[in-house]
């Protein structure tokens, strides 16, 4: 794909967030009630369709648990290396772990993941996501709230999920050999559209509620080091192990793996911020710069794995 339909496809995206920062400024938006209406019923039926549609083979276990471990690994290392540098009682060492738990991958990678490598791969793509959605509402509101819940209350966190069972119901249709119809196919591809078109204008409300747009150099450079180093320096080495050892991905699975650690912070951390106090302006501002900077950075991500793979 050249550079030009590259952004072709990613200028859209870009004006769905203008498109919801106006609305928010000028109407009375709530954020709440959209993030709502796409945890319990537009993300559960995307997931279902996902895991209903792909084919179940070894080497699509691997790339769920290969986006686990990369969430899991630069969190922690930002969290608790931050903690060293700016202390553990400044709080932004809270928030760096909670940015470094997730990507937006969904509602700005997946029409990028699409155009990349194509309808075919979609299902396989969302099941990558998977751990992201798991990861964002446990780990990460354990960075942000100091770890104020257990493993239990963590874990029931997860079960009320609705994409998980919605990815459970998938699977046991896909177990038993059903075949969703046309017309369940075509209302599932107008749901991911409708997760695409919806989260991205949320992206725009919530930036449009903050009063104060706050710039922290400091903090940018942690957020840099997080989004511009740890995670595509693990999505590298995870390619660069399969290739040479384990050899069960094929080459568009490389991809996916490459574009979301591309992807830039994830939009619902506007949310978790303002809901912890946990500098949601701050938050804001770090979300919309890379989010920016994504339509440059995933291009050269993608490129630098031609050249080294």
């Amino acid at each position: 794909m050249n550079f030009e339909t590259f952004i072709f496809h990613l200028l859209p995206l870009y004006g769905l967030i203008a498109l919801g920062y106006m609305v928010g400024k000028t109407q009375d938006l709530d954020v709440k009630p959209i993030a709502t209406l796409m945890l319990y019923a537009v993300l559960p039926v995307v997931m279902f369709g996902a895991t209903a549609t792909m084919d179940f083979t070894v080497e699509y276990f691997l790339p769920p648990f290969i986006i686990a471990s990369i969430c899991i690994i630069a969190s922690c290392t930002v969290y608790f290396g931050s903690g060293q540098v700016w202390g553990r009682d400044d709080k932004r060492h809270n928030l760096l772990g909670m940015l470094g738990v997730s990507a937006n991958a969904t509602y700005f990678g997946l029409p990028v993941a699409m155009a990349v490598a194509g309808d075919e791969w979609l299902s396989v793509y969302m099941v990558m996501c998977l751990p992201l959605f798991i990861l964002d509402c446990t780990l990460s509101y354990y960075f942000a709230a100091r770890g104020d819940f257990t493993v239990r209350e963590s874990l029931e966190r997860v079960a009320k999920l609705p994409i998980i069972y919605g990815a459970i119901l998938g699977g046991i249709v896909n177990i038993f050999g059903f075949e969703l119809s046309d017309s369940l196919f075509e209302y599932w591809t107008r749901f991911t559209g409708t997760m695409v078109v919806l989260g991205m204008i949320m992206i725009g409300a919530a930036l449009a509620q903050m009063d104060r747009l706050r710039f922290d150099w400091s903090f940018f450079t942690g957020v840099a080091i997080l989004r511009y180093l740890i995670w595509p320096i693990l999505g590298m080495t995870w390619v660069f192990i399969d290739l040479n050892i384990l050899h069960m991905l094929p080459a568009t699975v490389h991809t996916l793996i490459i574009l979301i650690c591309a992807c830039p912070l994830a939009a619902n951390n506007v949310a978790y911020a303002a809901k912890l106090d946990l500098y949601p302006a701050l938050t804001a501002m770090m979300v919309m710069i890379t989010t920016c900077i994504a339509i440059a950075f995933i291009p050269l991500m993608l490129w630098l794995q031609t050249l080294l793979f």
